[in-house]
């Protein structure tokens, strides 16, 4: 399907004048609504909302390509806008975007817009492409430069098909490529086409052979055959998600992020090309550009991400179990025993899964020990997380260890050595070195939660749900998240200091939409848009379900305002729960696990006494603007 099919010259803008990405993204669901592709505009420009709080589809270059799939649309479309001043859109690499367009895509329609998307990121990658778009003095000029660019391509097709049997055929008769790749990002959408067509390209200009295997969130469309890695030069992984790695054990590989495959494909290229470039071995070691702080914290998360259904699983069962009416049953000593024992699970797989994060398989057993040392230990969550990073450092020296001595023999190894050696290692290094002080920490840390008078949690309950609204899916947000989460697991399957905090975290995220809504939609209606006032009650809902972005729509006018509301109501409800000593048993659920908290009443009127506050705060605000405006 070509761009013309979906692209209707009505919904064309070249001298649009939006100063903020809510009014970017405003001016093209707009667009949209011209060629009569939406059936309820407000609708998908919620669901476009919702898109973006997951990531930004500012795509770097200047371009920016918001998407999304909603009922709110009749029919597969697009929408185009040149801002010739720029957008500060999010972009990746930190610049203004000048080009848009916009996809929209019914709900329960195939995966065609994810084609569309690729379609448009590989025509986008040529600047010469960009820069006549860009420059287009009318829809006209704009929608003929795409025809002739996507007749360009439809020539070089059928020449790309030969040059491709050409190569598998020479594929198989012995002959190699000189680079394979792999290209991913989390959502498996444009970045992953984005950067695949980069290396295509530079490698065309470099006269490089080279095959990329683009897994996006439509399936993995060209995937690297056995042969095909056997007769490769060396292997470039763009990825910013888990990928099949074992597949390259012994090619020289270059592993960074999604983003340097778009931004630096001739300087990957060369690497993984260079005699310097180091092998693959089984632990994991590569080439990888990130720095050393970006690298422990995606080791930190990807533990805590896999702990979330264990702690919410482990809090809620044994929570139901307490209740009067049931804990002196079987069923209540039944739901409490399966409670506590995934409970006793939470350290032992946040470690695992770190040194997994660090040194891939072989480094399970080694994280697993650390795990279970900090239990009997009784050192805590400091102690699994520092656990965690020992057994991964440890499994890498086995792996290291293993590349120089057993040479030829460490793949045969791997199912006994490196696992023994993992759990040796780390037992003496957790025993001899981290034990001591990982205890302390934990000690202090219970001391600070259980000890301290009420002004020291009000402050810290003010701090934590404040950093939950201050960037919303950023830094303070994530911090906040995982302390609560981290401090919860510390204390799972009983109510502890940690369930405390993690009350204060979730009340934080849950006020800013439920204040959102209630302002528009009740007590200042005239200050806020119809489609504001449509979304009210939905917004409300998002709030009890601790969907913090739900209030990203209200955003728009006067962000720092707006945001600054969000921020003193999240802290009001965080403090309120903390003076109010409210718990929940889970690091999820919103409203539905406030009936199984520790003061449920009180935890309550903390969340709607921070709502109202909030909704007064942006009423405030709202008036304000009005006025000068």
């Amino acid at each position: 399907m070509r761009i013309r099919d979906l692209l209707d010259i009505k919904s064309v803008n070249l001298n649009s004048s939006p100063y903020t990405k809510t009014e970017t993204i405003n001016h093209l669901v707009a667009l949209l609504s011209k060629s009569g592709s939406l059936n309820d505009p407000a609708r998908y420009c919620r669901a476009v909302f919702e898109r973006e709080g997951k990531g930004s589809t500012g795509l770097g270059d200047g371009v920016a390509i918001p998407h999304a799939k909603s009922a709110g649309v009749n029919r597969l479309s697009l929408a185009a806008m040149v801002v010739r001043t720029g957008v500060d859109f999010d972009s990746i690499d930190g610049q203004k975007a000048y080009l848009f367009f916009m996809i929209a895509s019914p709900h329960k329609a195939t995966d065609e817009h994810i084609d569309v998307l690729a379609h448009l990121s590989s025509l986008l990658i040529d600047e010469t492409f960009r820069r006549r778009l860009i420059e287009a003095q009318s829809p006209e000029e704009f929608m003929q430069a795409i025809d002739e660019a996507e007749k360009s391509i439809e020539e070089n097709q059928e020449h790309q098909v030969q040059k491709e049997h050409s190569q598998n055929l020479s594929a198989a008769l012995g002959s190699r490529y000189d680079v394979v790749a792999v290209t991913a990002c989390p959502a498996g959408l444009s970045h992953t086409y984005m950067a695949a067509e980069a290396i295509e390209h530079k490698a065309k200009e470099l006269g490089l052979s080279v095959k990329v295997e683009a897994d996006g969130a439509a399936g993995n469309r060209n995937r690297l055959l056995p042969e095909d890695i056997a007769n490769a030069r060396a292997v470039i992984v763009a990825a910013d998600r888990a990928v099949d790695m074992d597949r390259f054990i012994g090619k020289p590989l270059v592993r960074v992020g999604v983003v340097d495959g778009i931004r630096k494909p001739e300087e990957l290229l060369k690497k993984a090309l260079s005699s310097e470039c180091p092998e693959y071995r089984i632990g994991g070691q590569t080439t990888e550009n990130s720095s050393v702080p970006m690298r422990l914290y995606r080791h930190l998360m990807s533990g805590l991400t896999y702990i979330l259904p264990l702690a919410a699983t482990a809090g809620i069962l044994s929570a139901i179990a307490r209740f009067d009416f049931i804990k002196a049953t079987s069923l209540g000593m039944f739901l409490d025993t399966i409670g506590y024992s995934i409970g006793t699970l939470l350290f032992p797989v946040l470690s695992a899964f770190i040194s997994f994060s660090i040194g891939g398989r072989t480094a399970l057993v080694a994280g697993f020990t650390g795990g279970v040392m900090a239990d009997m230990a009784n050192t805590g969550v400091v102690g699994a997380v520092v656990n965690g990073f020992m057994g991964g450092g440890v499994a890498f020296l086995a792996s290291r260890f293993a590349l120089r001595f057993l040479k030829g023999h460490d793949a045969m190894f791997a199912l006994l050595v490196y696992p023994l050696l993992g759990a040796l290692g780390t037992t003496l290094l957790v025993q001899f070195v981290t034990n001591i002080p990982s205890g302390f920490i934990d000690e202090k840390i219970e001391i600070l939660l259980g000890q301290s008078g009420p002004a020291v949690l009000i402050l810290l309950g003010a701090l934590l749900g404040g950093m939950m609204s201050a960037d919303m899916g950023g830094p303070c947000n994530k911090m906040a998240y995982a302390t609560g989460v981290l401090l919860l697991a510390d204390c799972l399957p009983e109510i502890g200091s940690g369930s405390y905090v993690m009350a204060a975290v979730m009340a934080g995220g849950m006020t800013p939409p439920i204040a959102a809504g209630v302002a528009a939609g009740i007590i200042g209606r005239p200050l806020f848009s119809i489609e504001e006032k449509k979304i009210a009650f939905k917004t409300i809902s998002k709030g009890f379900l601790f969907i913090t972005e739900g209030v990203y729509p209200y955003l728009a006018v006067s962000p720092v305002k707006m945001r600054l509301a969000c921020v003193l109501c999240s802290s009001a409800a965080g403090a309120l729960s903390m003076y109010y000593s409210c718990a929940v048993c889970a690091p999820h659920g919103g409203i539905f696990v406030i009936p199984l908290a520790v003061n449920p009443l009180d935890y309550l009127i903390s969340i709607l006494s921070g709502s109202l506050l909030g909704a007064v705060l942006f009423v405030i605000m709202r008036s304000t603007v009005r006025k000068k405006t």
